[in-house]
């Protein structure tokens, strides 16, 4: 085969998987269920790093695990907020977050604690974030899996709150 096509193969393989990743998460976007949990700023030394604000979910249940440190968990959101050990939460559980638990934190999900920011606003967000007025709205697929769709500050789209005032 002539260099330039594989050349162009190597080139376009990469570029076909971002597309196809992007798309899986836009679609996860569009048709998710639509949750929203309470984010606060844990830590005062980098709660604004870079162009992203770090912060903490609350997802509405106690820190603590039980026994079920370092290993995957799914929390039940609907009809009763508890975690259960992957795959094992109960037959009426409609809505569900795949997550892990973990000694420091408690149960979390990976990639929701990030939400990237025009630096121009980010002093702005960090404070409000601080002072708990922030929430995400995370859309949830039948599997578990969670994307962020947006940042609300007081029950307003991030840009919309920063406009308003």
């Amino acid at each position: 085969m002539n260099q330039r096509v594989l050349l162009a193969i190597a080139l376009a393989i990469p570029i076909l998987a971002l597309i196809a990743v992007a798309g899986m998460k836009a679609q996860q976007r569009a048709s998710g269920v639509e949750v929203v949990l309470p984010i606060e700023g844990f830590d005062p030394r980098d709660l604004l790093s870079g162009h992203y604000l770090t912060y903490r979910v609350d997802y509405g249940i106690p820190t603590s695990c039980g026994e079920m440190y370092e290993t995957q968990a799914d929390l039940c959101l609907e009809p009763t907020r508890a975690v259960y050990p992957h795959n094992q939460r109960p037959d009426d559980c409609r809505l569900f977050l795949r997550g892990y638990c973990d000694t420091n934190t408690g149960f979390s999900v990976e990639n929701l604690n990030r939400f990237y920011i025009p630096e121009e606003h980010a002093a702005v967000l960090d404070s409000k974030v601080r002072d708990k007025q922030g929430s995400l709205v995370l859309a949830v697929d039948a599997q578990g899996n969670a994307v962020i769709k947006d940042l609300l500050i007081n029950g307003k789209p991030w840009r919309d709150a920063l406009t308003s005032e």
